[in-house]
């Protein structure tokens, strides 16, 4: 979330300010028969059908393209290990995040905001090496940690509110796990080049609540190329409850009201320096976050009104069950 929130704009300040400083001396498809999983990516525009534009005020978006190919599937009796990068010892990871035991340097917050259905609240870190990290923790009234799931899941729907994206591609699924291995590629303004990445996400699930883990990883059929730059160090994981486990009360007073909470946790190496990226972070972070809430208010309403789930966020619901 990091990353489709305010990468376009980290880059706008490291495009720009060379120039500052100069002048005081930057939908895929599949056939739904499990049998075949066969995968197919028709050509995607931004007037869908099934959902409707955020606001009138949205910004021009550049042509969205979803690359015809074959997805492979896992097809072998013990294929988890073969299909997924990632597995249990990812799941110790994130959840040492979440109890702040990884033993990483403490984390200083860097802001705190709130709506009448929205807190949220964001904190940085330095590790020695490697980019700055991000830990968000973001309370959404009146959505179900189910409906937030598929959001962050489903990239057929994330144009709607994330314009950065032109292309995805699906290069891989597991029907058994869930896992996915996507193929993104991401505009950003003025002199900044564009940004590839090749993705693999998987959710655990205990008792309603989810583990989403989805990290860069290596792709050998889709060599890299010079343009756009791949970004290999690439983290980015959620933690999802509902109010049930934790203590959120509904400024309205109305207890029957559902919260759920989500706890990000990102970093990624962009090439940028890190006093740039966290710069761009504090400017317009905030901003950034309204805008993929209101996304989330229109996935709402998309999801009530139609009832037909993308193949995305029937993948989301695909997960992997932790044993207590």
């Amino acid at each position: 979330m990091i990353a489709q929130l305010a990468l376009a704009l980290l880059c706008l300040v490291a495009a720009w300010m060379p120039l500052v400083c100069l002048s005081l001396l930057k939908g895929w498809s599949w056939s739904r028969t499990l049998c075949s999983w066969r995968l197919t990516f028709p050509t995607l525009s931004f007037s869908s059908h099934r959902h409707r534009e955020i606001s009138s005020e949205s910004v021009s978006r550049p042509q969205l393209t979803a690359t015809t190919f074959s997805g492979q599937c896992c097809t072998h009796p013990h294929h988890e290990q073969e299909c997924s990068e990632l597995n249990e010892d990812d799941v110790k990871v994130l959840v040492s995040h979440i109890h702040e035991t990884d033993g990483g340097p403490p984390w200083k917050l860097m802001m705190e905001h709130s709506t009448p259905t929205l807190t949220y609240q964001a904190w940085y870190r330095d590790p020695p090496l490697g980019p700055t990290q991000y830990r968000t923790r973001t309370v959404f009234e009146n959505v179900s940690p189910e409906l937030l799931r598929n959001f962050f899941w489903d990239d057929e729907f994330r144009p709607q509110w994330d314009n950065t994206l032109i292309h995805f591609q699906t290069l891989r699924v597991c029907p058994k796990t869930g896992s996915m291995t996507i193929h993104w590629i991401r505009k950003l303004p003025l002199f900044c080049s564009d940004r590839e990445y090749v993705i693999t996400r998987r959710i655990w699930e205990s008792d309603s609540v989810y583990y989403c883990l989805t990290k860069g990883t290596p792709y050998p059929p889709l060599p890299r190329s010079k343009r756009p730059r791949r970004v290999d160090n690439y983290y980015s994981s959620w933690h999802i409850k509902s109010e049930t486990t934790i203590s959120v009360k509904p400024r309205n007073g109305e207890q029957h009201k559902v919260a759920s909470e989500v706890l990000l946790f990102h970093h990624e190496d962009i090439g940028l320096p890190r006093e740039v990226v966290k710069m761009g972070v504090r400017a317009g972070m905030w901003s950034l976050v309204k805008r993929l809430h209101l996304g989330l208010q229109t996935y709402q309403m998309a999801n009530e009104n139609d009832g037909s789930p993308s193949n995305y966020a029937l993948m989301a619901n695909i997960t992997t069950k932790i044993k207590n």
